[in-house]
């Protein structure tokens, strides 16, 4: 850079310097211009030959202003890249702080946990110590419990030798029970032999007082055992008694849910009997897809063509009539429709040709109104019944089916 500083400068020096000599020697050729033609050639010549070099200083000079400007630019950019190289080290050095300040805590924590993990380990340590306390401790109960064990079996053989010796002292108070008969047989031979012997009668009376005083608490013995059986056989005959009764409540209830069962298996088999058998008549029917149906002068008899619903086939879709299958209890309905504009609608229900029902409507705006009704009818096998359209009255429908007629047995008599 200071190097083409210094060239920069000498180049200005330069064309100063060629500039000054320039206008001198114009000043010289106009002077000597009047003098010699000789002169002003060789004036003419010099001047010519300082416009070339001065030409091709200018165009270094220009050259050297473009390199210039470019180097300026560059050196710009340097400048910008530097700052952000700067602010750039800025960042590093403050997220370098702060790692070190992470670093630090970091370091500070393993700190902490190396103390916390010294403690676990002393804590651990102790554990296992009190473990092996445990493990002896558990050892000299489980001697302690053998000892128990060997103890429980030997009282037990001890139990099993007192009942054995139980058994024995049994065998010999039976044997004394026999001794005493014996004893009361030589009693008799005693009395008839008393004068042999008043010592030998002594001895066999307090061995007699001995054997019976043993006996007397065999006896206390033997009746308390027999109380306490005779107790519990109360107790058990009584419970027996008791099952017996609820085994008997179960029984009976038993039976009348049994009963109940039957009856409502009876009454379910009569159901699916009497729906299985009823009769199944329903029917529904549109009147037309072709708009208005006129009475015209007389009355007319209304043929719904259309079949939505014919369970039965009672109803005819040719004649327009409903011929009762079976005697019964039947529900019609119907619902018509036509635009009033200063009309009446009428229509009305007709049971072998005798009217059952009859509904009027009269309205004036125009708009789509609806005649809506039903009625039951008790019908004989042959009855029929039909829709009928009075004279001078219209109807309308179409594929809406706005205008219907149904009907169904509610339940044969």
């Amino acid at each position: 850079m200071l190097k083409m500083r210094a060239v920069i400068t000498l180049l200005v020096l330069l064309l100063s310097m060629c500039g000054s000599q320039t206008r001198s020697t114009q000043t010289e050729v106009h002077t000597e211009s009047q003098s010699t033609g000789a002169a002003a050639a060789a004036a003419v010549t010099t001047q010519l030959d300082v416009s070339a070099e001065l030409r091709e200083l200018r165009d270094m000079v220009v050259e050297l202003r473009v390199t210039l400007s470019f180097t300026k630019d560059e050196l710009q950019n340097t400048k910008d890249l530097l700052h952000k190289i700067e602010a750039e080290n800025d960042a590093q050095d403050t997220e370098m702080t702060a790692v070190k300040t992470r670093l630090a805590a970091s370091e500070t924590e393993v700190v902490n946990l190396r103390n916390d993990l010294r403690s676990v380990t002393e804590r651990l340590v102790a554990t296992e110590t009190d473990m092996e306390h445990v493990k002896k401790d558990t050892a000299a109960q489980h001697t302690d419990l053998t000892t128990v064990k060997t103890e429980v079996m030997k009282l037990k053989m001890e139990q099993a030798a007192q009942d054995t010796q139980m058994t024995t002292v049994k065998a010999e108070v039976v044997n004394l029970k026999m001794e005493q008969t014996a004893q009361d047989t030589q009693m008799a031979t005693v009395k008839n032999r008393l004068a042999s012997g008043e010592l030998e009668v002594l001895n066999m009376k307090k061995k007699q007082a001995a054997q019976e005083a043993e006996l007397v608490v065999l006896k206390t013995r033997m009746d308390t055992g027999e109380a306490q059986v005779e107790t519990r056989l109360s107790a058990s005959e009584t419970e027996v008694e008791k099952l017996n009764m609820e085994h008997a409540a179960q029984e009976a209830e038993l039976t009348a849910v049994k009963t109940r069962l039957a009856a409502t298996e009876t009454e379910v088999v009569n159901l699916e009997k009497e729906i299985t058998e009823k009769p199944k008549v329903a029917f529904s029917a549109g009147l037309t897809d072709s708009g208005y149906i006129e009475s015209g002068n007389t009355d007319l008899n209304l043929v719904f063509t259309k079949i939505i619903t014919n369970v039965g086939q009672a109803y005819s879709n040719i004649t327009g009539f409903f011929t009762a299958p079976v005697k019964g209890v039947y529900y019609f309905r119907f619902t018509v429709m036509d635009v009033l504009s200063s009309r009446s609608m009428t229509i009305r229900i007709v049971k072998n040709g005798e009217q059952v029902m009859r509904l009027y409507e009269y309205d004036t705006d125009g708009q789509q109104s609806y005649l809506s009704s039903g009625v039951t009818l008790q019908l004989e096998v042959g009855d029929v019944v039909n829709m009928q359209l009075p004279a001078g009255s219209r109807l309308y429908d179409d594929s809406y089916n706005r205008s219907t007629f149904s009907g169904f047995l509610l339940f044969p008599l």
